[in-house]
């Protein structure tokens, strides 16, 4: 049965598909424009493995991919290329390439690159910071502005810590990087303590942006009171650093409400994330250096008070003893000559004393003679009139007092008359009686009931009494 079938190999098929593509593409080149993947270099054999891809610019899937190959000429022109540009030749990057069209039959389809245009890179990689820049600008206005050549940012706006101690630290804790920056911080020569935390995060790669991201997430979480963050990381290739292009970072590290500080190792370029932070430096070790030398200017700013303040008190003691060495002076000689005018003074009114006394001392005197005369003659007279005063007061108590004694006896043969007449034993004798229960004079008759027994009381009898009846009067009945 399969004798019968028409086949042919497999490498004669292969032999076939080769010798087509060779008549239709011949020894022609072609300038084409694609991304890098899934690239692998072999340094013993100069050569590149990868793959060419163009993506969609909707949903970024691709749309076409075809293997690529570097030989000797090809790599030479990679060589020149990473040269040229600072940019690794590796995955993710956007070329402009020159290539032939090849097929082998045990290797299959491929193209072959030939040469690399570097500016062509450049360009688009300026092309896609500058629509980044304009992106940040346009969607957030109230956190970004351009002022001039220069970027005004949130972060920007914070007045940093006067003394920096507590730092957040974002990078990876086994990189050069990060070892040069706690040397740093750690042996300065002004012996500046600090404290460090570290956020461990990569620094480069396609997770880097978010992983980024998530780490400054992750600070302001922690509710710590970080003086600043320092994001670090070593050096390394232009395309190393393409993260710190990104949109989301460097909107994140802008908006960001703890100052922020860069030490990410290149030399030559200002990343967007190096315009949108607080502060940038070239590496890592001049992040640190940055810190403490912030540290030393409020250091250096305390002595200089402290030395102004010395001085300056000085000048206020010198010029406080000049003043008073002056007043001393002065008040001396005032003194002395207050002293001199008083004492003249004093000996003229010591004179003028002694003239005065002599002359009030004769008045008084003759004052004092008449004034005893008067006082040896008014007091006779003075006696005499109250003697006689006091003979007629003496009399005319006598008789106001008999009269007086005389009124009283009759007020008090009235009040004894009628005190007999409304005696007990006078008003029982008018046929008033006295009743009283175990005792007890009765006073309520709403305690005495039916049958009880009580006492009646007359001016010349006692009698004993059982009450038969009770009934309640108006109260007129008794009335004589």
């Amino acid at each position: 049965m399969l004798s019968e079938l028409k086949y042919i190999k497999l490498s004669d098929l292969a032999k076939k598909i080769a010798e087509v593509i060779k008549q239709s593409f011949g020894f022609e080149s072609y300038w084409i424009i694609a991304e890098i993947s899934g690239h692998k270099f072999y340094p013993n054999q100069d050569r590149h493995y990868f793959e060419f891809i163009e993506k969609s610019e909707e949903s970024q899937d691709p749309i076409a991919k075809i293997k690529g190959i570097s030989w000797r000429a090809g790599s030479h022109s990679i060589k020149l290329f990473e040269n040229a540009t600072g940019q690794t030749f590796t995955n993710g990057l956007q070329v402009l390439v020159n290539v032939k069209v090849e097929f082998h039959s045990a290797y299959g389809f491929s193209l072959i690159l030939n040469n690399i245009d570097p500016s062509f890179t450049l360009g688009n990689l300026e092309k896609q910071r500058q629509a980044t820049l304009a992106k940040l600008l346009t969607e957030n206005p109230e956190s970004i502005k351009k002022i001039g050549d220069e970027y005004v940012t949130k972060n920007k706006s914070i007045v940093l810590s006067a003394v920096i101690q507590k730092i957040a630290i974002i990078g990876s804790p086994n990189s050069e990087g990060y070892t040069d920056f706690m040397h740093t911080i750690s042996n300065n020569q002004f012996k500046y303590k600090f404290s460090a935390d570290i956020y461990q995060s990569a620094v480069q790669g396609v997770s880097a942006e978010k992983e980024l991201v998530n780490k400054l997430v992750s600070i302001y979480d922690s509710k710590k009171k970080y003086d600043c963050v320092v994001i670090i990381r070593g050096g390394g290739s232009k395309t190393d650093f393409l993260v710190f292009e990104t949109y989301e970072l460097s909107r994140a590290v802008a908006r960001f409400p703890i100052p922020v500080i860069t030490g990410i190792g290149h030399h030559k370029d200002v990343s967007i994330v190096d315009l949108m932070v607080h502060t940038s430096t070239k590496t890592p070790t001049k992040a640190a250096e940055f810190i403490i030398s912030h540290n030393r200017q409020f250091e250096d700013s305390v002595v200089g008070l402290q030395k102004a303040i010395i001085i300056k008190s000085q000048q206020l003691l010198g010029n406080a003893i000049q003043r008073i060495n002056s007043s001393n002076i002065i008040i001396i000689n005032r003194s002395k000559t207050l002293i001199g005018y008083y004492k003249d003074k004093m000996q003229s009114f010591n004179q003028i004393v002694i003239n005065k006394t002599k002359t009030i001392l004769y008045e008084r005197q003759t004052n004092l003679v008449t004034l005893l005369n008067k006082l040896l003659s008014k007091p006779k007279i003075i006696s005499a009139h109250r003697q006689s005063e006091l003979q007629n007061l003496v009399n005319n108590l006598k008789i106001f007092s008999n009269k007086y004694l005389i009124n009283k006896r009759g007020y008090l043969g009235h009040y004894d008359s009628v005190i007999r007449l409304v005696s007990p034993q006078n008003i029982l004798k008018r046929g008033f009686a006295i009743i009283s229960q175990n005792g007890t004079i009765l006073k309520n008759p709403e305690s005495i009931s039916i049958g009880d027994t009580i006492k009646i009381t007359m001016a010349e009898y006692e009698m004993n009494s059982k009450i038969i009846t009770k009934i309640k009067t108006n109260g007129t009945e008794p009335n004589v």
